[in-house]
């Protein structure tokens, strides 16, 4: 008899905005029949105890030989949409996911369950429950020169990153080109010497208008922005120095501190 413990996968969104599923455990037993949380967009890469193992892919379902007790680790790259420039996985299970964002990727809209909410290493980590979706998007960063230097060792997934690239290179170069060309038709300089993004321009002027001081709650409602992405956005305006957040009687209360150059 197969024993499966509980399952964490991990959704991890690069820099690039390449989305990566991830997952380590201890199995034991024959086969084990596991069902992936998203459909892959290609091959699976399986390790059965540090060595690479063929498997049997039907869709979501997964076939691993284990015989024993065995350490499993899974990566994969999740089959992905587009829908108004934003790229988007759907989930179709009822696993534990744990969501990791980069800091310079905006969640435009998330219908998974949210148990926990959290800031590390400047990553957002969201722990969450499926079934559901994930829409996002990465937000361009002002050119700086290059720097160089010798070249990082590649590492065990070179392959895996490699296919990551080409897989999403149309749609992630896509979606960049519509941000960068909305900032560059922006009001003014303020997008450009901040790099700051159209939903967090939106938030600052509509601080402005509630006379400098908004709740994070009316924010998320007046605008239409999840609340997940309003919480986000303030953490990034609070690190560049441009607003405070105070807790005013359990809530969060966002006061502009300084206004950006126009």
């Amino acid at each position: 008899m197969m024993l499966i413990p509980l399952l964490v996968w991990v959704l991890t969104i690069f820099n690039n905005g390449t989305p990566v599923i991830s997952m380590s455990t201890t199995l034991t037993g024959g086969f084990a029949n596991l069902t992936l949380p998203a459909t892959p967009q290609s091959y699976v890469l399986l390790y059965v105890n540090d060595t690479p193992m063929p498997y049997i892919l039907n869709n979501t379902y997964i076939i691993i030989p284990v015989f024993g007790t065995a350490n499993v680790t899974i990566t994969y790259i999740p089959r992905v949409y587009i829908i108004n420039g934003f790229i988007g996985i759907n989930i179709t299970t009822n696993d534990v996911v744990k969501v990791i964002v980069p800091s310079d990727a905006l969640i435009y809209n998330i219908t998974l369950s949210i148990m926990n909410m959290s800031m590390v290493n400047k990553e957002l980590v969201l722990l969450t429950r499926g079934p559901g979706t994930i829409l996002y998007t990465v937000m361009t960063k002002p050119a700086t020169s290059a720097v160089m230097g010798k070249p990082s060792p590649l590492g065990p997934y070179q392959g895996l990153f490699l296919a990551i690239v080409i897989i999403l290179i149309t749609v992630v170069v896509s979606s960049i080109m519509v941000l960068v060309l909305r900032r560059r038709g922006g009001r003014g300089g303020l997008g450009i010497t901040y790099g700051l993004s159209d939903h967090e321009l939106s938030i600052i002027r509509y601080i402005e208008s509630r006379g400098g001081s908004a709740f994070e709650g009316d924010i998320s409602r007046d605008l239409g922005i999840p609340r997940t992405t309003v919480w986000r956005i303030v953490r990034r305006l609070e690190d560049l120095g441009i607003v405070e957040v105070r807790k005013v009687g359990g809530k969060n209360l966002v006061i502009i501190r300084r206004r950006p150059m126009v």
